[in-house]
């Protein structure tokens, strides 16, 4: 083996190493509860049940929250720094918001000062 093939492999190693585990994708679609979910398809809101979860943010019938960074598939907790607002209020508010995906029972959302929201399941 040569000088170069090896001063290769180390480089590759190296970077395989500095990468680290692949990261997580970008949820994609909306998940919600039932009432969510069919608001999605048709393409308004019509009950106080209403929650939908994107990778942008949660939203329910009067009220929701943009998250700063998008939310991956990673299974486990994230915290996400997260702009809200609720119907009747002025302005916005900062808010960690934590989403959990619990693998096949769904993810679920802690908006503080609320009860946890959940399950939201892909929608079709």
């Amino acid at each position: 083996m040569s000088l170069a093939n090896s001063l290769a492999i180390v480089s590759l190693v190296v970077a395989s190493i500095a990468a680290g585990p692949a990261a997580a994708e970008v949820l994609a679609g909306s998940y919600g509860n039932d009432v969510g979910c069919a608001g999605v398809r048709l393409g308004y809101q019509d009950s106080d049940a209403y929650v939908v979860l994107t990778a942008d943010g949660v939203e329910t019938y009067g009220s929701g929250c943009r998250f700063a960074q998008q939310l991956v598939t990673a299974t486990g907790t994230q915290s996400l720094s997260s702009t809200c607002f609720a119907e009747g209020e002025e302005g916005t508010t900062t808010e960690t918001v934590k989403v959990t995906n619990k693998g096949a029972d769904g993810f679920f959302v802690t908006i503080p000062g609320l009860e946890e929201i959940g399950p939201l399941r892909s929608c079709p």
